[in-house]
Order: C-alpha cells, then structure tokens, then sequence
C-alpha cells in the first residue's frame, strides 16, 4: 500500500526538551506482573475476544488473545517501573474492529503509547506514513499539550487525530500553546495524513486543541 502525505510525530521541535525535564514517577514498589485483562472485538464479528498484557521482562510486555480459537501474541516495549496497564480498546477508523492503544512509558506528566490492530491472523503495530510504528503521547503538564482523538466522518468511519503543541510562554496567564494537529486515516493498519493544521498561540480551550481519547473507544467495548 502506498502511503502519501507529510508525517508529523507526536513530538514537535521543543517538547521533547520541554518533557525532558519531567523526572519519571518512583515506583513505590515492584510492580506486578500479573496479567491485567480487557476484552475487544477485534475483528468485528460482534464477539468479544479477551485481551491480556503482562510485564515479561525488563521493559517488556506480551499483548495476547486468542480470536476465533487461534492464539496471537506480541512483545512491546514496557515501563518496568510504572508496571503494564490494560490496552485501552479503540476503533481508530470506525470499521467496527477494534484497535488497541498500549502504554509503553509513563512520566511525570506524559504518557507515550503505541496502537495494535489484529490483520486477520495477527496483531501487529499499527504503522504510520514511513512504515514506523506509531507513537503518540498524551499530557504534558503546562509545558506542552498532547493528546489524541477521533472525528467521526460524514457517510461513515472516523478520522484518527493527534494534538503536539508547546507553551508558548509557560508564566503566561492565560497559557497559549504552539504547534500542529495531525489528520490521519487507517486502512489495513497503516496510516494515511490527510492534513497537517498549524496552532499558533492558542488557548487549551480552542477547539484546535481538543484532544479526548474517549472518542476513539470502540462502541459498545
């Protein structure tokens, strides 16, 4: 599939910087390596499958289910420290399979994630323009507003959108922030930009800047 546009990541020029500051939350205690469950319609068919992830190893995680009675699985990067959280259960593009967003660090104020998708037999990254698996952050604190969505689409089916911006002064009152939203498409797994949107110096109120995960969550999930 060939895929067109300009690709944006979720870190736009200085936020990085700006969350680098941010020192990673102490584990009070070793964090569990229990499995944490959730469960998914992942292909569709109105059934539920049972969706597992379990901290393996050092800054590792498994993601497993099992789907029409065939058992898949994938190893993903962890934070060992802040231990593994269920999949969020999403649906990216509103084609009734389920997508899963997967913690993989947890800071201070910023939570970075990547996104599964199940292609029939296997789940496997949903991937972006250059073939790379997504990442996507969410939060912040007052130094950068991060975030993503979904829009639903005239006809049917969604659009998948991220929100990267800055502070553009962090002793502002009120905050402004600067940066871009990004307008993607997912077919197949992979993500197509539709639209590149500039923010300049807006306040965390305008609509720009709208970044709620809950409306990418898979109805009736």
């Amino acid at each position: 599939m060939k895929h067109t546009g300009i690709i944006r990541t979720a870190t736009i020029t200085g936020v990085a910087a700006a969350l680098s500051l941010a020192a990673i939350v102490p584990a009070l205690a070793a964090p569990s390596t229990d499995p944490v469950t959730t469960v998914a319609d992942l292909d569709g068919d109105g059934e539920l499958e049972t969706v597992t992830a379990q901290l393996t190893g050092d800054n590792d995680q498994v993601i497993s289910a099992t789907v029409n009675g065939t058992f898949t699985s994938i190893h993903l990067g962890a934070d060992s420290y802040a231990g593994v959280q269920a999949p969020r259960v999403t649906d990216l593009n509103g084609d009734g399979r389920a997508e899963l967003i997967v913690t993989q660090s947890v800071g201070a104020n910023t939570t970075f994630f990547t996104a599964l998708h199940y292609d029939g037999r296997n789940l496997s990254q949903v991937v972006d323009n250059d073939s790379k698996p997504l990442s996507v952050a969410e939060g912040g604190g007052i130094a950068a507003h991060l975030g993503y969505q979904c829009t639903p689409l005239e006809g049917g089916g969604r659009t998948f959108e991220t929100v990267a911006a800055e502070a553009d002064d962090i002793s502002a009152d009120p905050l402004t922030y600067s940066g871009t939203r990004t307008v993607y498409t997912l077919r197949d797994g992979a993500l197509t930009t539709q639209s590149t949107i500039a923010i300049d110096h807006r306040p965390v109120t305008d609509p720009v800047l709208s970044a709620d995960a809950t409306t990418c969550a898979q109805p009736g999930a």
